[in-house]
């Protein structure tokens, strides 16, 4: 995944609709039709173009942790996303 800075904003109205950062992905055709699907089930702004890397435009920390999540979906092994599991489950929260 490669991460692109937003053009420079001409206006407040702008910062609204101006996305944090644009993610560019490079998957293989089907995982990358999957991603977009979810992405687009999700409401994440998604650009999707054959022989084209995918581009998703990220407007919030909770955009970001989404297309991680789905993108691990389709890209982690097996092993790795247990291994992930398994230490989320071990966390604690401080009370």
């Amino acid at each position: 995944m490669h991460v692109l800075k937003p053009n420079a904003l001409e206006s407040a109205q702008e910062l609204d609709q101006t996305p944090l950062v644009t993610v560019v992905t490079t998957l293989d055709p089907i995982d990358r039709w999957a991603v977009y699907r979810r992405l687009q089930d999700l409401g994440l702004s998604c650009r999707y173009g054959r022989e084209r890397p995918m581009t998703v435009s990220i407007h919030s920390p909770t955009e970001a942790l989404l297309v991680w999540s789905v993108v691990q979906t389709v890209t982690a092994s097996r092993v790795q996303m247990i291994d992930h599991l398994e230490h989320c489950w071990q966390q604690r929260i401080p009370r």
